[in-house]
C-alpha cells in the first residue's frame, strides 16, 4: 500500500509474562491472560485497532494494548533490526505483503502452527493465497496470520466516461476494456491533450497484473516472462507513444491531485483504494466512480498484511489472544473493514449482509461482493526474499523501455538479466532451501 508519513507513539512496556516459549501450555481462561502488549505497524492500523479494542477488552479485561505506528518501510527496517539484536520488537508485529517473502524463512517469530497457537485449525477459513505466503518454504513454520487482502480492481471515473461518449455502467465498461484494441480506443476517447488522461502511467496495467508480487513460479522460473506480459507492455508502449498516460507515479502528489480533479479516468489498484478515494484522494466525487474486476487479465491481489508474534515477546499468551480475536472472528474483521477499508482475508466475514449493501460513493455498486468474488478467483502463488528487489528492477525497466519505445521482449530479457545479477546470492540460498538444482 501507500507508504504513510512517520507517526510514532512511544509507549512503555509493562508485560506480565505467562510463558517464555511457544511450546509451553497456557491457561486459556481470558481472565487469566493479563498484562500489557505492544502492537507495531503503520497507519491506518491504529484506527483499525481503535475500532475493535472495546470488544477485545470485553473478552480480555486484563490485557492492555499499546500502539506503535510508523511509516511502512521504517516499521519493517526496525523489525529487521530488532530480530537481529533480539530486542526492541513489539509483541504483535504487522508484516506487509511486499515484505512477507523476506520474513517467512527468517528465525525470530513463534511458529503459529505449534502449541499453544494451533493456527492450522483456521486454514480453511482464510484465502489460500495469503495463508500459503505466511508459511516457510518447507511448510513447517507459519510466521503470521493473514489480516487483509487487496482484490485487484480497475476503478474508473464514470463522469469522464460519459463525457467522452463511452458507456459508464460497470458491465459495459468491463466489456469495453477487456481487449487491448477496444481499451486503446476508449483511452483515446478519454484523453484530452495536456488536460486529462486515460491513466496515470502506462506501466500501471502491467503492474496491476503483477501487483501480487508473484514474479516467480515454484521452481523459481519467472512467471512474468509470458505472452500476456508482452501484450500488456505493448499496450503500455502504444499508450505512452500516443500521450494517453499522464506519466505520473502512483501516490505522488501530482497523481493524487489529477485524480481528485477528475483528470485521470482509470486507476488499477487494490480494493483499499476505495477508502483512499472516499477519504483523501477524491472525497467530493461521490457517485462519479465505478469499480470493475480486472478486464485484461485474471483475478489477482494487491497488498494486504499479516500479524506475527516475535519470539522475544514477554507476553505471548496475550499477544496470541489479540491476534486470534482480531483476525479469526467475523465481527472484529468487519468492524476494521468498515473503519479503514482493510478487506478481510478471513472468508467467514464475507457472509455478513454488509457485503451486499450498495455503496453510495460508487453510485450504489455492491463493491464488497465484487471484491469477494475477485478474491475467490485468485490463485496461490510463490513469494520469495527477492520480491522487493525484483519489483524495483522490473517496474523501472518496463517504464524506461516503454518510454524508449523498445520491443517488449527486449524489455523483459533485459530485466531478467539485471534481476539475476542483483539477486544471485538470495536465489542460490532459496534454491538450496527448496532442494532445486
Amino acid at each position: 500500500m501507500k507508504k504513510f508519513g512517520l507517526l510514532l507513539l512511544v509507549l512503555s512496556l509493562a508485560a506480565m509474562p505467562l510463558f517464555a516459549g511457544g511450546q509451553e501450555e497456557v491457561d486459556i481462561d481470558p481472565d487469566e491472560i493479563a498484562g500489557t502488549i505492544t502492537f507495531g505497524g503503520w497507519p491506518a492500523a491504529d484506527e483499525a485497532v481503535e475500532a475493535i479494542i472495546d470488544g477485545f477488552q470485553e473478552e480480555y479485561p486484563n490485557v492492555e494494548v499499546e500502539v506503535e505506528m510508523m511509516g511502512t518501510a521504517d516499521h519493517h527496517d526496525r523489525l529487521l533490526t530488532s530480530l537481529a539484536a533480539q530486542a526492541g520488537a513489539p509483541d504483535v508485529a504487522m508484516i506487509e505483503a511486499e515484505y512477507i517473502g523476506a520474513f517467512r524463512d527468517r528465525p525470530g517469530f513463534v511458529n503459529l502452527l505449534e502449541e499453544p497457537y494451533n493456527a492450522s485449525q483456521y486454514e480453511d477459513d482464510f484465502v489460500d493465497y495469503k495463508w500459503q505466503h505466511a508459511q516457510s518454504s518447507d511448510g513447517e513454520v507459519m510466521v503470521g496470520l493473514p489480516w487483509d487482502i487487496g482484490p485487484l480492481s480497475f476503478f474508473y471515473n464514470r463522469r469522464m466516461f460519459e463525457d467522452a461518449g463511452l458507456p459508464s455502467e460497470p458491465d459495459e465498461v468491463y466489456e469495453l476494456l477487456s481487449h487491448p484494441d477496444s481499451f486503446l480506443e476508449a483511452a483515446r476517447a478519454l484523453t484530452v491533450e495536456d488536460q486529462q488522461w486515460a491513466i496515470g502511467n502506462a506501466t500501471d496495467i502491467f503492474f496491476g497484473r503483477w501487483a501480487n508480487r508473484d514474479w516467480y513460479d515454484f521452481d523459481l522460473s519467472f512467471r512474468f516472462d509470458s505472452d500476456e506480459s508482452l501484450d500488456l507492455i505493448e499496450l503500455g508502449r502504444i499508450m505512452r507513444e500516443e500521450g494517453l498516460d499522464a506519466q505520473v507515479d502512483a501516490f505522488d502528489e501530482e497523481w493524487t491531485s489529477l485524480i481528485g480533479d477528475g483528470r485521470i479516468a482509470i486507476v488499477p489498484s487494490g480494493s483499499w483504494f476505495g477508502g483512499f478515494l472516499k477519504t483523501w484522494v477524491a472525497p467530493d466525487l461521490e457517485g462519479d466512480w465505478g469499480v470493475i474486476a480486472p478486464p485484461l487479465f485474471d483475478s489477482t491481489n494487491w497488498g494486504g498484511s499479516f500479524l506475527a508474534i516475535p519470539e522475544m515477546s514477554d507476553n505471548k499468551a496475550a499477544a496470541w489472544a489479540f491476534v486470534e480475536y482480531m483476525l479469526a472472528n467475523s465481527r472484529p474483521q468487519n468492524e476494521m473493514f468498515e473503519a479503514v477499508d482493510y478487506f478481510p482475508a478471513y472468508m467467514p466475514a464475507w457472509d455478513d449482509p454488509m457485503y451486499d449493501e450498495p455503496d453510495p460513493y460508487f453510485a450504489g455498486q455492491r463493491t464488497r461482493r465484487l471484491w469477494a468474488e475477485i478474491a475467490e478467483g485468485t490463485e496461490p502463488t510463490m513469494v520469495t526474499p527477492m520480491d522487493a528487489e525484483t519489483a524495483d528492477i522490473l517496474i523501472s525497466r518496463v517504464d524506461a523501455g516503454i518510454d524508449a519505445g523498445e520491443p517488449a521482449q527486449q524489455i523483459i530479457d533485459d530485466a531478467i538479466e539485471e534481476i539475476l545479477g542483483a539477486t544471485q546470492m538470495e536465489r542460490e540460498a532459496l534454491k538450496a532451501r527448496l532442494g532445486l538444482d
